[in-house]
This record gives structure tokens, C-alpha cells and sequence, in this order.
């Protein structure tokens, strides 16, 4: 029977809310990770290429889906994955419950449920986001289009001169330069190679990356330091390629004295967009390369991959309960028992009924009521299946049972007597 379309939205939502905070569980790890090895150092590509690769895996990991088999996997591993994955054990949001409250109780339903209040919120975060990034890069095309006239194409990019309207800053290929403002010569150069440096290193794409993650994850805060860290790393490496070719005293000189007009670009990369201090204090650091601390993030990525990217494989199990005897004679003796003994012969059951391949792909779980009699011989005879699971479940156990053991008759008034077992059997995927 198809699930009603209400049901359905409502077990997407529930996967939604799993996959955000699978999400964000991955971006607070991996955030103190930067944050207490990598941070201060001056492998800004590195850096950048962390945090680019930790967005990037944070989103995915939690949409991939792999298998493993937990009977060949270290217990160790059982264990993380097992706790990593708790959040997903139990539903979030009961779609059934859910659902049955809205058709049940119409005459007092409110005008909306906590769960519509909730979708509502984050589809209006996302289209003002999605709005807002619009407007903002429709205002860049409009600069580029009036001040065409005062456009010069440089080597790899283009140079708009904005006569005061706007601070200096870079977008993709295009250097806005406000020349209303008083430079040296030496000055400008240095300026524009800050400039050229975001463009040369493609600081806008990561900048546009990370602004449609925040239209997603609008409510998250991570995301948003995440971007703070990502223009830092930017403009530590602007200033870099600056100092390696001029020289620190000047550049910081230059970085002291200049004091820009912000204007509300958020999203260009411009000159005196960052705290001067940091960038002071990052430019006087001598780099030292520690090749071992950079294979940190490995096996961390690895393991946030295994626990949030794969999922254990079901294991089949077949479950022999305790049978009940049904005798076919009065005064009976002596019950009918297994010549192994009765907990011998259920384990042996157990390993001897294969789950069938059928049931295993039709996904079919549930018990199976067979009866047998066991004749004054001790034969097992005449199997009955009082209900039944189908895909070759009931064909497996009759192949089992007729491997099975021999057992001691019931015995009435010193005769043995043919007596009727009743056993219950267990399909069970966990």
C-alpha cells in the first residue's frame, strides 16, 4: 500500500533533520581540528585547501551511502560507528504519529503544526539567502556595465576604475580601483598585487562555494565561521605574495596608514577587508613546515567517512525458540527429547537453516510455525507450517530439519508414542 503524501514529506523531513546534524557533527569536528593545529600557521594554501575540503566533505559525507560487513570489521570500529550513528537509531519525527494527529483531530488542529512551522522557516531562510546572493551579484554586473567606459584589460584581468563610488576590491577577474583615493606609485603597485593575488588564486570561487552553503545551512553558525576563516586565509595569502616581492616594512606600512570605505561588498575580496593586527602579526611569523601535523586531517576524515558514510550490512539471523509438545496419547511419561539434548539440537538448527537469498532481497523478516511428529522411532515425520514467510524460508527449514538429529520418542505407560511438536522460528534482519 503506498504511504500517504503527508507521511512521506514527513519521513524526508526526518532524513533532512539526520543528514543537518550529521552535517554540522562534521564541521564542528573538523572546525577544532583547524582550530588547534593549523590556525597559526603560514601554510595558507594548505589552510585554504583544509577548509575548502572540510565544507566540501561535511556536506557529503552524510548523503553517501556504502556498505560494510560488521562480522569482518575490527570491533573497535563496530563500536565508533555504532555511537557515531545514534543519532539515527530513533526517529526525530514520528511520521505516522505525526500524520494521524492531523486526520484524527481536524476540529482542534492548529493553524500550524511545529513541523510545518519548521519547514516554513528554513524554505524562507533559504529563498531570502538565494534573494540576497541574487541581488548582489546583479549589483556587481550593473558597476561593470556603467563603468564600462572605465575599464582596462590588464594581463588577466580587468580594471575598473570606480572614481569614489567604491572601495578597492577584486571580484572573480575584475579590479575595482578607486583612484579618487592619493597612492605613490609604490603604493599602488602594492595595492593592486594584493588585488591581483586574490584574483590570480581564485579567492572568489571559494567565496561563492561557501555563500551557497550558507544559503543551505542559513541557520548554522559554523558556516558562517567558516567563511570568517576561509577571507582570513585569503588575505594572509594576498599578503604573502605582496611581501615576498616588496618587502615587509613597506607593505606594513601601507597596511597601517590605508583605511578603506567597506561600502557592504561582502562579497569581493578588497584591501582592507581583514583586522590589520592579525595580519601584522601573521606577516612577521617565520614559516616552519611540520609535514607530520599536516597528515593530521587524514585518518580524522577517514574515520568521520566511516561513520557517517557507510552503513552495516543487515545480519541475517535465524532464531529457534522453545517448541511445545502436543501429545497424541494420555499419561505420558516421558516427554520427547532430542538425543543431543535439546539446546545441542536448537544451536545445531540454527546454524543449519540458511537465511534464503530471496527473503534476503525481498528484505522479509517475521516467524514461521512449524509442527513435526516424532514417531516411536524417534524419525522426525509429517511437517505442517501453520503460517508461513515464503521466499524459500519454509524450504530451508525443511532441509535442515531432515539433517537434524535423531530424538528419544515420548514414552506413555512404558510404550513409546508418537507425539506432535510445535516450534517457532525466527527470520529475523538486524
Amino acid at each position: 500500500m503506498k504511504k500517504h503524501p503527508t507521511v512521506e514529506l514527513l519521513e524526508s523531513l526526518n532524513e533532512g533533520v539526520i543528514y543537518l546534524i550529521e552535517s554540522a557533527t562534521c564541521l564542528a569536528i573538523l572546525y577544532l581540528l583547524y582550530h588547534f593545529f593549523f590556525r597559526n600557521d603560514k601554510s595558507f594554501q594548505y589552510n585554504r585547501f583544509y577548509l575548502l575540503a572540510a565544507l566540501f566533505l561535511s556536506v557529503s559525507f552524510p548523503l553517501m551511502e556504502f556498505s560494510y560487513d560488521p562480522a569482518t570489521t575490527p570491533g573497535f570500529f563496530n563500536s565508533i560507528h555504532q555511537f557515531g550513528n545514534g543519532v539515527g537509531s530513533e526517529p526525530i519525527i514520528e511520521a505516522e504519529k505525526a500524520y494521524s494527529y492531523t486526520i484524527t483531530a481536524q476540529s482542534e488542529r492548529p493553524f500550524l503544526l511545529w513541523w510545518e512551522a519548521l519547514l516554513m522557516l528554513y524554505v524562507t531562510g533559504v529563498v531570502y539567502g538565494l534573494l540576497k546572493l541574487f541581488i548582489q551579484i546583479r549589483s556587481f554586473k550593473e558597476v561593470i556595465w556603467y563603468k564600462r567606459h572605465n575599464t582596462r584589460f590588464k594581463d588577466n584581468y580587468f580594471l575598473v576604475s570606480t572614481d569614489g563610488t567604491m572601495p578597492t576590491f577584486s571580484f572573480f577577474n575584475y579590479l575595482f580601483w578607486d583612484n579618487s583615493q592619493e597612492h605613490s606609485e609604490e603604493q599602488k603597485e602594492q595595492i593592486i598585487a594584493h588585488e591581483r593575488a586574490h584574483i590570480d588564486q581564485k579567492h572568489s570561487f571559494d567565496i561563492i562555494f561557501i555563500e551557497v552553503l550558507k544559503i543551505i545551512f542559513w541557520f548554522n553558525p559554523l558556516v558562517y565561521l567558516y567563511k570568517q576563516l576561509l577571507e582570513e586565509v585569503h588575505e594572509y595569502a594576498a599578503d604573502h605574495a605582496v611581501v615576498s616581492k616588496t618587502g615587509h616594512s613597506q607593505y606594513a606600512h601601507l597596511l597601517v596608514s590605508t583605511v578603506f570605505n567597506k561600502m557592504g561588498l561582502k562579497y569581493g575580496s578588497y584591501f582592507g577587508k581583514n583586522k590589520t593586527l592579525k595580519r601584522l602579526d601573521m606577516m612577521k611569523k617565520v614559516a616552519r613546515t611540520n609535514y607530520m601535523k599536516l597528515l593530521i586531517p587524514v585518518p580524522v576524515m577517514a574515520l568521520l567517512f566511516f561513520i557517517f558514510s557507510f552503513e552495516a550490512l543487515p545480519v541475517e539471523q535465524v532464531n529457534v525458540k522453545n517448541y511445545t509438545i502436543e501429545p497424541l496419547a494420555n499419561s505420558m511419561q516421558e516427554v520427547p527429547m532430542p538425543e543431543i539434548g535439546i539446546e545441542n539440537w536448537k544451536q545445531m538448527l540454527e546454524e543449519s537453516i540458511e537465511y534464503p537469498e530471496a527473503a534476503k532481497v525481498a528484505n522479509t523478516e517475521g516467524e514461521v510455525l512449524v509442527s513435526f511428529e516424532v514417531n516411536q522411532l524417534g524419525a522426525i515425520q509429517n511437517l505442517k507450517f501453520h503460517n508461513r514467510l515464503g521466499f524459500d524460508t519454509e524450504k530451508a527449514i525443511i532441509n535442515a530439519l531432515q539433517r537434524s538429529s535423531r530424538w528419544k520418542p515420548a514414552k506413555a505407560n512404558g510404550n513409546a508414542v508418537t507425539s506432535v511438536i510445535k516450534l517457532p522460528i525466527e527470520f529475523k534482519k538486524s
